[in-house]
């Protein structure tokens, strides 16, 4: 309950200060602390969706596809695969916008972890 607390805390904080990218972070791992402890099954959701939609209003193509990796890592991380995959095809090439930053390459793992669960249960 403390974590969670705290990690609350510290994504308003994030947000007033403008830290986009440092507050994606801390919104997954409160997602995943709310999961697993069974109290929200959506949890994070809307903070994800309120940032990108900030992003699309800025114009912002690196913020936009940092949030759509920030939700496939859930995807995965949670194994819901069907879903995931719906993800991949509808999100495109993001990878475009985030060349240079490691979130490239775990967009690539990511990609590749989800089509390759994809082929098995075909």
């Amino acid at each position: 309950d403390s974590i969670q607390k705290e990690l609350e805390a510290t994504i308003r904080v994030m947000t007033q200060l403008k830290q986009e990218f440092v507050m994606l972070r801390i919104t997954t791992l409160l997602t995943t602390v709310k999961k697993l402890r069974g109290i929200d099954a959506e949890a994070g959701d809307e903070i994800l969706v309120s940032t990108l939609a900030t992003a699309a209003s800025n114009g912002d193509s690196l913020l936009s596809a940092t949030v759509n990796v920030m939700k496939l890592s859930l995807l995965v991380f949670y194994q819901e695969w069907k879903e995931a995959v719906d993800f991949v095809r509808k999100a495109g090439n993001i990878r475009q916008f985030l060349s240079g930053s490691f979130v490239s390459v775990r967009y690539t793992f990511l990609e590749a972890l989800t089509n390759l669960k994809a082929a098995q249960s075909a």
